[in-house]
């Protein structure tokens, strides 16, 4: 039997960028509490990882925070496990902007897709009803549109900035939250003018606005010098940083 997370959990199953280390798959994120478990967005090389924490079965729901590849590639594998393989049967529920099914049916040749059941997320914010966890997602600045995405269980909270460039909306929807997962794609270096993405300095300083718990940073291009981005924001933010390990299993 699957053990059944007492507290609020997040096991990042991939931190990478669109392209990434060898040893990295790109984003995604398991969150699990009580008898609900949810990944927030489905990378490559994320569903094998996935895999070895949750049957995809017994996976509650998956919510892609927006349409850019490195947030959604496995949702393919994904795909021929429901339709075609263990999990024959059992569709998989996938919460994701408007658009979704009509990309990938493009990307898989217009093969069926019997084992996915899309559901859009609302523009602009919203709730969503997944089992024992209290969901909820807001817009934030990238491809239109993005989704933050806030999860919490039994008084305590984890925010998913998703891919953004600093802004006001992020702090306010995050105000507060235990465990705080922003991009840092830029890492010590700075960001290029009209650029949708954020780096360490940057993501400090909205986690000191969020007046978040912790900050783990995400999303980094493979140069970005890892200690020095978590001594960066650090000093921003002003509370407790590190650069999430992909496989770990942080209690909330």
């Amino acid at each position: 039997m699957p053990r059944v997370p007492a507290t609020l959990e997040l096991i990042p199953l991939g931190t990478g960028a669109a392209y990434g280390q060898p040893d990295q798959a790109q984003s995604g994120y398991l969150v699990r509490a009580g008898d609900t478990a949810v990944a927030l967005d489905l990378g490559a090389g994320t569903f094998n990882r996935l895999t070895g924490h949750v049957q995809p079965t017994g996976l509650d729901a998956v919510i892609i925070t927006h349409l850019h590849p490195d947030h959604l590639a496995d949702l393919l594998a994904a795909r021929v496990y429901m339709a075609h393989g263990p999990g024959f049967g059992h569709p998989l529920h996938v919460h994701a902007p408007p658009g979704l099914m009509h990309r990938l049916e493009g990307i898989s040749g217009g093969e069926s897709w019997a084992g996915i059941t899309a559901h859009d997320l609302p523009a602009g914010s919203g709730t969503l009803a997944i089992g024992d966890l209290a969901i909820s997602h807001a817009e934030v600045p990238h491809l239109p549109p993005t989704h933050a995405i806030r999860v919490g269980y039994g008084g305590r909270s984890i925010t998913y900035g998703a891919d953004c460039r600093p802004n006001d909306d992020l702090p306010r929807f995050a105000r507060g939250t235990d465990l705080l997962l922003l991009e840092c794609t830029f890492g010590e270096g700075e960001i290029p003018d009209g650029v949708m993405h954020m780096n360490a300095q940057a993501a400090g300083e909205m986690a000191r606005a969020a007046q978040a718990g912790r900050l783990l940073l995400v999303h980094g291009q493979p140069d970005v010098d890892r200690d020095a981005s978590v001594r960066i924001a650090a000093d921003a933010f002003g509370g407790p940083v590190e650069w999430a390990r992909e496989g770990h299993v942080y209690a909330v």
